[in-house]
């Protein structure tokens, strides 16, 4: 019987970047350093020994849906991301790659298609692939600083979904919210994008975090901030 090692992402994600705060003097020479400083992607290619080189991937004849989002290659301590790629597909894709780094030492040389954030464009079949995207969700959120920053914005630690909390996000259409199915993302991709809540106003969560509205809405759910 073949022994099935478990990784858990999150964890290595976090492990990751505690080594990142403890060479903070080294990585960010004279800077005041915050924890979302260490949920660089960049920074934590360079702390590991990498490379990352930006261009144009793809050749003039690539079919849509083919194109090449990043690659990796570890013998050359190199990864390459497309730089037509929008600023957070940049960004998760790059986490991505770590996470292979971290995750998946037997991987040598990968192609990756862009990818937009947790899900997007679809959940892959494959475990290391699942593996590094879970990677890149926590790194890019981690937990402890979402629930920070959950609570900064909302008041709350938690929010349980009402007809009074429907109403305080989307005001006259809140029976969407009401009648949106029970696990669908609905009340987490509208708490990602909010601006306001209960007369407080403050930045979307997926901007503070630069993300996707639906990888923000999957980390929501993960952390357990929101329920029905």
């Amino acid at each position: 019987m073949i022994a099935v090692t478990f990784i858990d992402p999150e964890e290595k994600a976090r492990e990751l970047q505690l080594q990142l705060w403890d060479r903070q003097c080294a990585l960010w020479p004279g800077e005041k350093v915050t924890p979302l400083d260490v949920c660089d992607p960049w920074v934590a290619a360079k702390h590991l020994g990498f490379e990352v080189q930006e261009g144009w991937l793809n050749s003039p004849g690539t079919r849509a849906g083919y194109e090449i989002g990043g690659f990796l290659n570890r013998p050359a301590n190199l990864i390459g991301i497309a730089d037509q790629q929008k600023p957070r597909t940049k960004l998760f894709t790059l986490a991505h790659e770590v996470g292979h780094l971290v995750m998946h030492p037997g991987l040598h040389h990968h192609r990756e298609m862009p990818i937009h954030g947790l899900t997007e464009p679809r959940e892959p079949t494959d475990q290391r692939e699942r593996e590094a995207n879970h990677f890149a969700g926590c790194f890019l959120v981690p937990t402890k600083q979402l629930r920070r920053a959950f609570q900064a914005a909302f008041g709350v630690e938690s929010l349980k979904l009402t007809d009074d909390v429907a109403w305080e996000l989307l005001g006259a259409n809140f029976t969407s919210l009401m009648n949106s199915p029970y696990n669908s993302l609905a009340f987490e991709r509208v708490v990602a994008q909010v601006l306001r809540f209960r007369g407080r106003h403050f930045g979307a969560l997926c901007d503070l975090f630069q993300v996707s509205a639906t990888t923000m809405a999957i980390r929501l759910r993960q952390a357990g901030l929101l329920y029905r």
